[in-house]
């Protein structure tokens, strides 16, 4: 059964590449992510930057991370027998919501993989401005950005759940989690 509600920190291999032609990679880095999955179905997926992975292991989650820039999709399909949920990145929220972290537009998509441990896909890309309202920085998206602007870019995003304290899981996936995790020792 996949999971509908969760809050977890997953350890990234980020690839950033070019706007116009995303398949040309310019920088890598490793990087924490913090993904909520929520709503009445579970049709709702933020995935937030939370800083850089500093242990070069990436086994446990800081304690203190925090969502930093987070993007938001919402459920297009979904497999049990494959245990995969695919989401639709948005350029404008859905709805009003509170959403912790900046608001991030993007276009793209992320596949979630709930096999024995919960891994993820993203390939995204976004152009925006940067401003500010009531203290609190705001992007706007430019759907037609200028060559090589600083404020668009690609990303191509590999992550796997990782041990974190402000985790939310349901229970009968975390006992299938350890089961896996026990059998993999």
């Amino acid at each position: 059964m996949l999971a509908k509600a969760f809050v977890i920190a997953l350890a990234a291999d980020i690839a950033r590449s070019d706007y116009a032609k995303p398949t040309l990679i310019r920088s890598r880095s490793r990087e924490w992510l913090i993904a909520c999955r929520w709503g009445p179905d579970g049709e709702y997926l933020s995935l937030a930057t939370a800083g850089a992975i500093l242990d070069p292991g990436g086994l446990y989650a800081p304690e203190a991370i925090s969502p930093i820039h987070s993007m938001v999709a919402v459920l297009v399909s979904e497999c049990e027998a494959e245990a995969t949920s695919t989401f639709l990145l948005v350029r404008q929220l859905p709805m009003a919501i509170e959403l912790a972290g900046t608001f991030f537009p993007a276009d793209g998509y992320v596949l979630l993989r709930q096999r024995d441990d919960l891994r993820l896909t993203c390939e995204t890309r976004y152009s925006h401005s940067c401003g500010w309202l009531d203290g609190k920085e705001i992007r706007k998206d430019i759907p037609d950005p200028a060559p090589s602007s600083a404020e668009a870019m690609a990303w191509h995003i590999k992550a796997t759940r990782r041990n974190w304290i402000g985790e939310f899981f349901p229970a009968n996936a975390t006992a299938n989690r350890v089961t896996a995790l026990r059998s993999a020792v």
